[in-house]
Formats: structure tokens, C-alpha cells, sequence
């Protein structure tokens, strides 16, 4: 008998038998491929995991802020509340608030407390003070303007005030660089303002004489007083549009002080700034430093009112010297708002500092280590001083 196989059945016939070995080694393949490519995939995770544990922990931890006063009635301390407030700052890791009960009390890194307010009485003392916590004495009134505070030897390790000795300066306002598109007045705008001199004024009776220096100043030019202690209004509910009106009819604002005290240089010189008018200033302060340049006229530099107003009429009689005045205006503002304390407070938090604490917060305040903080009656500046009621 003859067999005949042909080349296909052959074929068939070889592979018949070892087909199912074909498959295994598919699946062994495929299951190694699958771990390989598992393993990779968790070295990659572990990899990330530990990036991202070096990344966090490079992260600085937030900072958090308490205020445990109120500040005249401002609940968020005329500061702000959360984390927003610090984003234009260059070190923003903070969070301030005046919940109480947001973190235990020992956790907060710092604590604010409005020094002219603060009873322990009345708001409390903080309990479980931790050693890394910072308390803050907050003030921005004059000391001749302060009660004496409560005894609190050994309590506060910073200060926050408008005093350039403070570990966190809060002016009332500040000027930085910046080219702006101002335009100046016009000439025939300027001439068209037909009052000299303007006074927004509510308190008379100041420690630094402030009224004996304006009446001097009226003897020889008409001065406009708005408020309590002249009879001129302006609406007190709107100030922005009470500066809009001064800015229209006149050309100088009496900005001074009520109390004549280092550094001290409030709102009412920095929200003329902020106007088209000259303001007119008194007080102890450096204006040089704390003003944009040749921005304001400062009464202390002036032997007496009679040179002073003889300047002022210069200038009134000469509208190009006049608007040298606001020549500034096209390369820097002026701003307001806290944002210079709120930053400097943040950074602070995250610096390292050594352990501090005022051991008498009211001797630092009043007298600095014999330093004269704030110049009595009879050593007030000369222009003040020789004045002579006709």
C-alpha cells in the first residue's frame, strides 16, 4: 500500500503537537512584559513620592496670624482677614484671622492686640503661650494722644506702628517708583482756583499748638477752615468728595499734626498727596524720607509765617513754579493701603529671629531709653514757638 502525505498535511502534522507550547510562551511573555512594565511604573511613583517630599517640605509652612483685639471697632484690624491680603507681597505664606477657635490658641505664630484697647479685663489673656508664639502691640495714635496701657512687664516681643523703630513699620501711607501717564493741570486750571488755603480740621486744642501756627499763617493770608473749629462744612460722610471739592478752589492744604511726636505723619498729609494740591506740613517727621521729593512745603524749614506766606505767594503768583510741585506725580504713587506692614509682617514670620520682649511696653512707647519722643509746648519749632497773638 502506498501512502501518500501531501506538503500541507506535513505541515499540519509538524505543528500539531507544539501548539500549545506557542501559547504558553505568548502568555509568558505577556506576563512578563505586564511586571516589567509594573515595575517600572512603581519605581517611577517612588521616584515622584520622594520629589514631592523634598518638594513639600522645601515649601514654607503657613503662617498664622491672630487678632485678638479689634481695632476701633475693625474686626479684621484694619488689616484684612485670610490669605489674600498678603498675594502682592513677596513672601505671602500667611493667614491672618480673628477666629479664636480656627487653631488652639498656642499654634497661632502670632498675635496682634491693639495696644490703646487691650484690657486683659475686658478681651482675655491668651493661656499656654508656646515659645516659638510672637504678640504683637499694635498703635497708631500719638502717645500724647494714649492712655497709659495696663501693666504688661515682659509681654509684647514686637511692635507695629508708624514709628521707624518699630519691628513692623505701618505708615499711614507710603510712595514707591513708578512711571504713570499723569497729566499736569493746566495753567488757566491753576488760575482759575481763586482761594489760597484750605484746613479740613475737627480737633483745636492740640498738644502741638497746631492752631496758634494757622492763626500766625492767617494774619497774612486767608485761611478756610472746614469743620469743628471753623464755620465751613464739608460732607463729612463722603471725604473723597470733599477733597474733590478743596482740589477745585484752592491751592494749599494745612496738613498738620495734632500732636508733635517722632515720625508721627498721618492721612493728612498722604491723602493730599493723592490730590492736586501743596500740602502745607507740620509735624515731626522726616518728609524728606517718608514724601516723594519736593512734594510738600514743611512749615519747620521757615523762620517764621510771614517768610513762609511770602513763599506761598510766589508760588501762588507763579502757576509754572507752582505745578513744580506735582512734577513727581509722573514717576511715583502713593499708597494708603497696609500692604507695607502686612508684607513686613509675613517676611518677619519667616525669618529667623532671636527671642525678644519689651520689658515695659509703656516706658518704650512714652521714652525710649531717655529719647525725647514727642517735643512738649515750649520746645516746639521756632515758627510755632515766637508766635504773638495781634
Amino acid at each position: 500500500m502506498e501512502i501518500r502525505i501531501s506538503h500541507v498535511q506535513l505541515w499540519q502534522f509538524r505543528n500539531s503537537g507544539h501548539s500549545g507550547d506557542i501559547a504558553d510562551m505568548r502568555k509568558r511573555k505577556y506576563f512578563t512584559a505586564v511586571c516589567l512594565l509594573t515595575t517600572i511604573l512603581l519605581a517611577i511613583q517612588h521616584i515622584l513620592n520622594i520629589d514631592f517630599e523634598i518638594w513639600t517640605s522645601r515649601q514654607p509652612k503657613m503662617k498664622y496670624i491672630l487678632y485678638w483685639t479689634e481695632m476701633f471697632h475693625q474686626a479684621d484690624f484694619n488689616l484684612g482677614l485670610g490669605s489674600e491680603i498678603f498675594e502682592k507681597c513677596s513672601v505671602s505664606n500667611c493667614f491672618a484671622t480673628n477666629n479664636k477657635t480656627l487653631l488652639p490658641v498656642a499654634d497661632f505664630d502670632a498675635l496682634l492686640f491693639h495696644g490703646v484697647e487691650y484690657n486683659s479685663d475686658v478681651h482675655g489673656k491668651p493661656e499656654n503661650r508656646s515659645a516659638h508664639q510672637i504678640y504683637v502691640y499694635s498703635n497708631q495714635e500719638a502717645p500724647t494722644n494714649t492712655p497709659v496701657f495696663e501693666r504688661l512687664d515682659n509681654f509684647y516681643n514686637w511692635t507695629m506702628t508708624y514709628r521707624s523703630d518699630s519691628e513692623i513699620i505701618r505708615p499711614y501711607g507710603f510712595f514707591e517708583h513708578k512711571n504713570t501717564d499723569y497729566i499736569l493741570p493746566s495753567i488757566e486750571e491753576i488760575r482759575n482756583r481763586s482761594r489760597k488755603i484750605a484746613w479740613l480740621v475737627s480737633n483745636c486744642d492740640t498738644q502741638s499748638l497746631r492752631n496758634r501756627l494757622y492763626e500766625n499763617i492767617n494774619k497774612y493770608m486767608d485761611v478756610d477752615v472746614y469743620g469743628n473749629c471753623g464755620n465751613l462744612t464739608c460732607p463729612k460722610e463722603d471725604k473723597d468728595k470733599c477733597y474733590d471739592f478743596l482740589e477745585k478752589h484752592y491751592k494749599f492744604y494745612l496738613s498738620f499734626e495734632n500732636a508733635y511726636c517722632r515720625d508721627y505723619a498721618t492721612e493728612k498729609v498722604f491723602n493730599v498727596l493723592q490730590k492736586n494740591l501743596v500740602p502745607i506740613v507740620y509735624g515731626w517727621a522726616d518728609y524728606d524720607k517718608i514724601a516723594p521729593p519736593h512734594s510738600v512745603i514743611d512749615v519747620t524749614k521757615f523762620d517764621s509765617a510771614k517768610s513762609l506766606v511770602a513763599y506761598l505767594r510766589m508760588l501762588d503768583e507763579n502757576p509754572a513754579k507752582y505745578m513744580e510741585y506735582f512734577m513727581w506725580k509722573r514717576s511715583y504713587v502713593v499708597d494708603t493701603s497696609n500692604r507695607f506692614a502686612l508684607c513686613r509682617l509675613c517676611e518677619k514670620l519667616n525669618e529667623q529671629h532671636s527671642y525678644k520682649v519689651y520689658d515695659n511696653i509703656d516706658n518704650w512707647w512714652r521714652n525710649t531709653a531717655g529719647t525725647e519722643i514727642c517735643k512738649m509746648r515750649n520746645s516746639l519749632p521756632k515758627i510755632v514757638v515766637d508766635y504773638k497773638k495781634y
